[in-house]
C-alpha cells in the first residue's frame, strides 16, 4: 500500500508540484487549500504524513498544528511545515508548536522525499 501524504497549501501550483513529486515516487496524495480543509481530511483519511504551508486563509499552518496535535486520533501523524526562505523564525515557532520537521522553499524532490521517509521511519520505530 503506498504511503499517503496530505498536502496543505493555498497555492494550487505548489500543491500540484508537491503532488507530482510524490506521485512520481509512488506515493498517494491528498490535497487541501487551507488548514481547516486539511484538518477535515486529516481526521477522515488519516494519512501517513502531512506537508503544511504556514501562510494560508481560513486556518493557517500554526492553527492547523494546534488543532491536529491536540486530537489524540491524529496527533502522532508527522507534520512537515513548509516555509519560504528567510522565515527561520516561522520554522522555529512551528517546531515549538509540534511540527515534526520544516522544509524551506524552494526545495528539491529528493530533499522532500528524504524528510518524508525519515518521518515515516521515526513513526514506525515508536
Amino acid at each position: 500500500m503506498p504511503i499517503k501524504v496530505l498536502i496543505i497549501d493555498d497555492a494550487i501550483h505548489i500543491r500540484r508540484l508537491i503532488a507530482r513529486m510524490l506521485e512520481h515516487a509512488n506515493f498517494s496524495t491528498l490535497e487541501a487549500s487551507n488548514g481547516l480543509q486539511g484538518l477535515q481530511i486529516l481526521r477522515a483519511q488519516k494519512p501517513d504524513v502531512v506537508t503544511c504551508d504556514i501562510s494560508m486563509p481560513v486556518m493557517d499552518g500554526y492553527e492547523f498544528l494546534v488543532e491536529a496535535k491536540k486530537d489524540p486520533e491524529v496527533r502522532d501523524i508527522p507534520v512537515i511545515v513548509i516555509t519560504a526562505i528567510g522565515q527561520q523564525e516561522e520554522s522555529s515557532k512551528a517546531t515549538a508548536m509540534g511540527a515534526d520537521a520544516c522544509l524551506t522553499k524552494p526545495f528539491s524532490s529528493s530533499h522532500l522525499l528524504e524528510i518524508i521517509k525519515t518521518q515515516i521511519d521515526k513513526r514506525s520505530n515508536n
